[in-house]
């Protein structure tokens, strides 16, 4: 088993606030020593992975994930790969920019 980051989120975030959110984890990511593939940060979503093959983080603004009730429980498998330092930052973010969100601690 590898190394895994869990959250609970509401389906859908609030629009301003994601653009918001979107744009702190643009800057946080570019700051950080690791090259994330296929990095996208826009007002729907942001997205990337470590390497090809990997595990990709994803959060959507209104997630397509799971059943339709809420909340929705998301994960990404880093496997501690240095692509998890950017995983981590950004539900750091994701917490500070939305309370209800639930950033459990990593398994």
């Amino acid at each position: 088993m590898g190394f895994t980051r869990y959250w609970v989120r509401p389906r859908e975030l609030d629009a301003e606030r994601f653009r918001v959110f979107a744009d702190a984890c643009s800057k946080a990511c570019s700051s950080l020593e690791c090259n994330l593939v296929d990095a996208v940060f826009t007002a729907d979503q942001i997205r990337f992975e470590d390497r090809p093959g990997c595990e990709t983080f994803l959060i959507e603004r209104v997630s397509t994930r799971g059943r339709a009730e809420e909340p929705v429980f998301e994960f990404c498998k880093t496997q501690r790969l240095p692509y998890d330092a950017a995983v981590e930052r950004c539900l750091q973010i994701l917490q500070a920019h939305f309370h209800e969100a639930e950033i459990p601690d990593p398994a």
